[in-house]
């Protein structure tokens, strides 16, 4: 169990009962019982198999707390909101509306601009930090122009519709993709890391799938407290059970989850993913995606602000653009 600061509650253990005990939220396990104050959770985060009572459920509600719960990789499962969150029918039926009109176009486009130019930042970044190895650094920065010049070409791309969009975009996404990740497995050189692998097993792409698991846990979140649908998206097609939003609009994160990746993994060694040692070093990185990544500070229309604050932003002008009150909306962009 663990609490940080900024009010996210980690539930991980096995075995525990969650209740109700006045104003508090009681958690009990095998050799102690710890009280907390409902007004200091934001979110509740399940991964280990518990218990909860109907009546911590409803206070959590009413308190406005958001339930989730997730596999021990942190991937949702399902989450609990309280009935007064929401948002308007309105930006719903706007999202729906979209797909028939250019906005559409415009949001998948922007996306996938937006991700790509953070995977830039990162790779000029990692050229940047290793300046004293004059053969790496260039290597890396040779990634950074080829990704540069695709990004580039899709800036002046246009299309027709979104079906043609979605092909060309994946494809430009894919192209880019093969060079990043190249440039992380210099980045990441004492890691043997051969490439991204989401069913690889390995301690980097092990890392990577749960930070990614936690991120789309944090825009589920906020797409439902717009009012919008989770599973119908732009780029992602649109299948039963597969929050296709969701996954759209953390697009332009994923690089910024990778350089947490990166910057966690740099201060173990392999011996912190033995079998003994894994499930420890999970626990540690889905605490420290909270207390460290989403409380870390980027620039945002022209303040600086919280990787937390700044979703809830985002996902405000994106509603503002459905809703024809913006002839655009901003992506959230890492400097190198």
């Amino acid at each position: 169990m663990n609490l940080t600061e900024y009010g996210h509650l980690l539930i991980d253990e096995f075995g525990a009962s969650l209740k109700k005990k006045k104003k508090r939220l009681l958690i009990i396990t095998d050799d102690k019982k710890e009280e907390i104050p409902i007004k200091s959770i934001k979110d509740l985060v399940i991964s280990g198999k518990v218990s909860i009572s109907s009546e911590l459920i409803k206070a959590l509600a009413e308190s406005g707390v958001d339930i989730l719960f997730t596999t021990p990789m942190g991937k949702p499962v399902a989450r609990v909101v309280s009935a007064k969150m929401g948002g308007t029918v309105e930006n719903r039926y706007e999202q729906y509306k979209s797909l028939e009109d250019g906005r559409s176009i415009l949001i998948a486009k922007s996306i996938i601009l937006g991700k790509i130019r953070n995977q830039m930042s990162n790779i000029r970044y990692y050229s940047k930090s290793r300046r004293m190895n004059e053969v790496l650094s260039s290597r890396l920065y040779d990634i950074y122009v080829q990704i540069k010049e695709k990004f580039e070409r899709l800036q002046s791309d246009e299309f027709e519709d979104l079906d043609s969009a979605r092909k060309k975009l994946l494809a430009y996404e894919g192209e880019c993709a093969n060079y990043y990740w190249d440039g992380i497995k210099l980045a990441l050189d004492d890691w043997n890391f051969e490439g991204r692998n989401q069913k690889s097993s390995d301690p980097v792409n092990l890392s990577l799938n749960i930070a990614y698991n936690m991120l789309s846990g944090q825009i589920w979140k906020y797409t439902l407290r717009f009012g919008l649908d989770p599973f119908m998206g732009y780029i992602h097609v649109d299948r039963p059970g597969k929050l296709s939003l969701v996954f759209d609009l953390m697009e332009p994160f994923r690089p910024m989850v990778d350089r947490f990746v990166v910057s966690f993994l740099k201060r173990l060694n392999p011996a912190y993913f033995s079998e003994k040692a894994k499930s420890n070093t999970i626990s540690t990185l889905r605490n420290l995606f909270f207390s460290d990544f989403m409380q870390s500070k980027i620039e945002y229309k022209g303040r600086r602000m919280t990787i937390e604050t700044v979703m809830f932003y985002y996902l405000q002008e994106f509603v503002s653009f459905l809703r024809g009150r913006r002839d655009s909306f901003t992506i959230p962009y890492i400097p190198w």
